[in-house]
């Protein structure tokens, strides 16, 4: 009788201790605190604070646009910004749809409406309508840094909203 109260004892405890090791991530919350970061940094891109808006990106971030290779890492995102930079009339800008934070609070996603702005070889301006998908890491500072950027255009899409 004695083995199995100790068995039992031992094994509440140990369950107790597992329990208060694990730490309750608030999915929601989280995915809400992407949703506005998600919204920060497309506030920055609108302005010429390119490094503002590179530091949403993570050192070893890559960028998949339509059309084009990979970018990968900050040096050549910071590139392609200084490219985009130079373009006449460019204009990018989206809206956070929907986001989605994991179980273990250490990667999310956000679906975003964009929209890319430039002029056309007639002196008028082009605006396409995309959707993209962010996927986020957490640093290990706590903080959130995008990590991959997928986007492509969809004429079903005619606005942010």
């Amino acid at each position: 009788m004695k083995t199995t109260s100790f068995t039992l004892a031992t094994l509440l405890l140990l369950l107790g201790a597992v329990s208060c090791n694990q730490s309750s991530i608030d999915q929601e919350a989280e995915a809400d605190q992407l949703m506005a970061l998600s919204r920060e940094w497309a506030k920055a891109a609108q302005t010429d604070d390119l490094e503002k808006t590179l530091s949403y990106w993570a050192e070893n971030a890559l960028v998949m646009s339509p059309d084009q290779p990979p970018t990968n890492g900050h040096q050549d995102i910071r590139a392609m910004l200084e490219s985009s930079a130079q373009i006449p009339g460019f204009e990018v800008n989206w809206e956070p749809k929907r986001a989605f934070v994991s179980k273990s609070g250490d990667l999310g996603y956000v679906i975003v409406n964009n929209y890319f702005k430039f002029p056309d070889s007639l002196g008028g301006t082009i605006t396409t309508f995309g959707k993209g998908v962010e996927i986020w890491k957490k640093q290990e500072d706590g903080s959130w840094k995008n990590v991959i950027d997928i986007f492509n255009s969809d004429p079903s899409i005619t606005s942010l909203e």
